[in-house]
Parts: C-alpha cells; sequence; structure tokens
C-alpha cells in the first residue's frame, strides 16, 4: 500500500471538518475518514460514499460495524425500528449489506476484522449476514495520527482548581439556601436549578456563577464513575468529566451557561444528569438533546494520554 503521508492526512482532516469535500477522498482516504467521523455529526457523507465503485471492501465492512448494525437486531421487525431516531442508520446499514454481500464492492486492499473489535460471546448478531462477520482480505490500515486533539488526566494542579471551583459552587448555592450542604448529588442537583432560578433575574457582579457547572460535574462523577478530563487543543484546553470507556464527555463551560441565560430550562440541568445513568455511548440514551445543543459530546474518536 502507498505510504500514507501527512498531505493525506490534511486532506481528511478537512474533509472531517467540512473544509473540503469527502467526494474528493481517494480509496485509502475515505478508509482513514470512516476511522476518523464523528457519526453523532450524522451520517450524510456516508449515502454518497457507498454508491462508490472504487470504495473498498474493507472500508465498507468498516462502516458497516460502525454503525452499530448489531443495535437493531434486538427488534422484531422493521416496523418496530422505524420507531428509533436512528432508522435512517438502518437503511443505511442495510444498503451496505446489500451491496457488500452482492459483490458491487470489489477492490480488497485494506483489511478489517469485525471479531477484533465488535464481536465477542455476548454480542446478537441474528440479524446479520455471516459474511459480514468475516474478516476482509488486503493488509490492516489502523486508524492514523491526524487529530490536534486528545483526552487527557488533568495535572495535580488543575484538580486543586477543580476543587476550589465546587467549593465556590456551594457557596453561591448558600447565598439563596443558606443550610445547603454537599452530601447528596440528588439534592445537589436540585439546588443548582434552584441557585440557577434565583440568579437568572439578579445581577451576579463578581459572583462567578458558572461554578455551578463544576458541582453538577461532580455529581455525576460520583453518581456514575465519571472522571475528570481535560479535553486538550492545539489552541488550548478544555476542563470535563467523561465516562469510563472515555466515549462521552460534558465540558465544564457548557450546563450552566445555557441555563443561566436562558437558553435552556433550567429543568435540562436534572434531565441529563438522570438520562446519563448507565450511559455507555448515544445509543444508550432515552432521548437524544443533548449533542445538539452542546451539553453531550462524543470523544470515543479522541485519543486518550495518561
Amino acid at each position: 500500500m502507498q505510504e500514507f503521508n501527512k498531505k493525506n492526512k490534511n486532506r481528511v482532516l478537512n474533509a472531517v471538518n467540512g473544509e473540503m469535500s469527502y467526494k474528493k477522498l481517494t480509496a485509502p482516504e475515505l478508509h482513514q475518514f470512516v476511522l476518523h467521523w464523528n457519526y453523532d455529526d450524522g451520517i450524510e457523507p456516508f449515502k454518497w460514499i457507498i454508491k462508490q465503485k472504487y470504495l473498498d471492501k474493507g472500508t465498507a465492512l468498516c462502516l458497516y460495524w460502525m454503525l452499530q448494525p448489531d443495535y437493531f437486531c434486538r427488534f422484531k421487525n422493521e416496523s418496530e425500528i422505524k420507531n428509533q431516531l436512528n432508522y435512517e442508520n438502518y437503511k443505511l446499514i442495510k444498503e451496505i449489506e446489500e451491496k457488500y454481500v452482492s459483490g458491487f464492492y470489489t477492490d480488497e486492499n485494506f483489511s478489517f476484522d469485525p471479531k477484533k473489535e465488535f464481536l465477542d460471546q455476548n454480542i446478537n448478531i441474528s440479524c446479520i449476514p455471516s459474511l459480514m462477520t468475516v474478516k476482509s482480505a488486503g493488509t490492516v490500515f489502523e486508524r492514523q495520527d491526524i487529530e490536534f486533539a486528545f483526552l487527557r488526566k488533568p495535572t495535580e494542579k488543575e484538580l486543586k482548581s477543580v476543587i476550589s471551583k465546587i467549593g465556590d459552587a456551594v457557596k453561591i448555592i448558600q447565598i439563596s439556601n443558606p443550610n445547603f450542604k454537599y452530601n447528596q448529588t440528588d439534592e445537589a442537583i436540585k439546588a443548582i436549578i434552584e441557585s440557577v432560578e434565583y440568579w437568572k433575574e439578579k445581577d451576579s457582579g463578581i459572583i462567578k456563577i458558572k461554578n455551578l457547572s463544576y458541582l453538577w460535574l461532580d455529581c455525576v462523577c460520583k453518581s456514575y464513575n465519571w472522571e475528570w478530563i481535560v479535553w486538550d487543543w492545539e489552541t488550548g484546553n478544555n476542563i470535563g468529566i467523561t465516562n469510563p470507556s472515555k466515549e462521552l464527555t460534558c465540558l465544564a463551560d457548557t450546563i450552566i451557561n445555557h441555563t443561566i441565560d436562558g437558553f435552556q430550562k433550567s429543568s435540562i440541568i436534572s434531565d441529563l444528569y438522570e438520562d446519563l445513568k448507565g450511559v455507555t455511548n448515544f445509543f444508550d440514551l432515552k432521548k437524544d438533546p443533548y449533542s445538539g445543543i452542546g451539553l453531550l459530546f462524543s470523544t470515543n474518536h479522541l485519543k486518550f494520554r495518561e
């Protein structure tokens, strides 16, 4: 396989960021595009991509499993699936299936093995053609490092800052609720909402209302075993929390920003908190309004550095 150089990586990155058309990508670049795409941004590019004869079989198979076809094996028929938010994903999955099994894709340069990343003894594959579970021919073409961002653990100094901000949040709540103590997370969530409502119509002056978000994040960490994280960019970084699998991230500059200015009802503070219980990815959510308004981010495409 020809070397995948910096120019190729930049083209993939530009396509992922919408700075150039994915229709201009070569077959190797399309393979990396599939591996790097943030699937919470939708599947529109793939409606065109899967119709291209030059798409490699390994790329098509990789995309198929990135769309999590096993999720739909839990439903009895297509009528039930039509009621799901991700029905468009299902239609795309079925089209890839039809093209793959019929031999529409002929190039076999990039090997992809579903068993390596997606299949185990607990997964339900009753609705998946056996051919879609078999490793494709070719050379393994693993995900290349084209990202300018990554996740990392906070430094000791950053953690001290977080603890300080949580303390400030408690003091902010105590201005309107003098008896508040941070003991129970559920009670703290209610207190945060009450504080947001209290301060909406008031001049907070030097009081840093946004520090309430750190208390909210800490409640999620304590309730669901999430942990503090830093989303490091080339141009800066953001403090937040991430779930154990590092697939989902909430950032500190979102939940209070969205509610204190009235952009979202303050009830979303408790809604998101409740809906994150037991969630490991977006498909686990009872509803998915959160990514579209920038409260919950998918970070399974980012590297984690200790």
